[in-house]
């Protein structure tokens, strides 16, 4: 008897934890940040950009040259061709690492190649994220000279921060060269999404001034994970301008109130005045999100939305979404499913004319708790290509209307608002 009574004062402890935390969290994430007449982006973005400094904490930076990459079959070359190229230091960091047979070899091996030619190798590893990686693995690079770190893992003293996750995914090299974005190091994300086997993402690739944040947003992960400041004059080479865009890198850390990745998402809905296109993998508006997004439709900005369809990695997630769909819909906000395979991109574009490409989740998770990195890009080109795969994937995906959420059974609707209170923690 008396264990059993132990066994559940720790069952009802830990409940108590979950709920304790799964209600700060969302007092934290459902903040309403009223925003102060936005700038509108529309044929005023300088002005824009200004302003979501003061938001977001970023100082944006003029030179640079940023490329939007679609999917495995361009996001990996330009990735591995940045490695081989590398003369002193790869900082690599990602959130998901998992069992494969194709791409975390191909990155493992490149990375023991990288080390033994004298390159400096650094890797962290998030230990939820990439739980399913092989040791083997891990223990090759170690013996090649890779200096590789696993994120909070689970300690009896560290336990309390272990569900603040790095979801960054960094790639910089040299210092000099940045890439950001949605990709894992998984066979999933290989191809070009031409089936539900081969995952559809964007990633960004990055020269110029901006890369001095991601390396910064590095440092944060790697000091984190280490204790240690990387201070060396290598890491921080002096930046040309590589050309003529305007980039602000958003380098996210939740602590108290809201989030650079908040304030970022909030500040580009605010400014939005004709159009804003949403891809995002885990799309879970907080009930804050959901008014500022239909408020921008109200006042007439075409507002579209795209998330997973049938083949959604968390069907737990897109049901939790589910829930907050009637008020968006009535609202004239529009939303659509894609059907070819799982869709992991966060991006976003608003107005034809700055674009969001980066690891930020539309959901409480990205907001109040995990580490994470985007890059706001103020340029019409960019915008061109993400509205050019925004449509695309419009092609092949189901929109959902007003109609179809309301005829969902009591039980479905039932378990999608269970799902929707705990939020945070899916």
């Amino acid at each position: 008897m008396t264990v059993l009574l132990a066994i559940a004062a720790v069952i009802a402890t830990i409940a108590v934890f979950f709920i304790y935390m799964t209600l700060a969290i969302n007092a934290n994430a459902n903040r309403d940040d009223l925003v102060d007449a936005a700038p509108p982006i529309a044929d005023n973005t300088p002005v824009f950009m200004r302003a979501l400094h003061g938001a977001a904490g970023e100082s944006p930076t003029r030179g640079n040259h940023v490329e939007v990459l679609f999917n495995g079959d361009q996001i990996f070359p330009a990735m591995i061709e940045a490695v081989r190229g590398a003369t002193e230091t790869v900082h690599f960091s990602t959130y998901a690492w998992w069992k494969g047979t194709d791409v975390p070899d191909t990155f493992a091996n490149l990375f023991c190649e990288t080390a033994r030619r004298g390159v400096t190798v650094r890797v962290v590893v998030d230990s939820e994220g990439s739980e399913s990686m092989s040791k083997t693995l891990i223990d090759r690079m170690r013996d090649a000279g890779c200096h590789i770190e696993v994120f909070r893992t689970v300690h009896w003293d560290t336990w309390t921060r272990y569900n603040r996750r790095t979801h960054r995914r960094l790639l910089i090299v040299d210092g000099k060269l940045g890439f950001t974005g949605g990709v894992g190091i998984a066979d999933e994300w290989s191809g070009n999404a031409e089936s539900p086997e081969h995952w559809r993402d964007t990633h960004a690739r990055i020269r110029g001034p901006a890369v001095a944040s991601l390396q910064a947003a590095f440092a944060d992960n790697w000091n984190k994970a280490t204790t240690e400041l990387l201070l060396n004059s290598r890491d921080y080479p002096p930046l040309d301008e590589a050309g003529g865009m305007e980039a602000s890198v958003v380098v996210s850390t939740p602590a108290n109130g809201s989030s650079p990745a908040q304030r970022t998402m909030a500040s580009l809905i605010a400014g939005s005045t004709r159009t804003l296109h949403i891809t995002n993998a885990y799309f879970v508006p907080t009930p804050a999100f959901a008014k500022n997004l239909c408020d921008a439709s109200r006042r007439g900005v075409d507002v579209k939305v795209i998330v997973p369809g049938p083949h959604h990695d968390m069907p737990i997630v897109r049901n939790a979404s589910w829930h907050s769909w009637p008020k968006l819909l009535a609202a004239g906000v529009r939303i659509f499913e894609y059907q070819p395979t799982m869709i992991h991109c966060k991006t976003l574009v608003a107005d034809g004319e700055v674009s969001l490409v980066g690891s930020i989740n539309f959901d409480p998770r990205s907001f109040a708790l995990n580490l994470e990195c985007g890059v706001v890009v103020a340029d019409k080109g960019v915008a061109a290509d993400m509205e050019r795969a925004f449509e695309a994937d419009l092609s092949q995906s189901r929109e959902i209307d007003l109609a179809m959420v309301k005829s969902r059974g009591i039980f479905s609707k039932a378990r999608d608002a269970s799902l929707y209170w705990i939020r945070a923690q899916l």
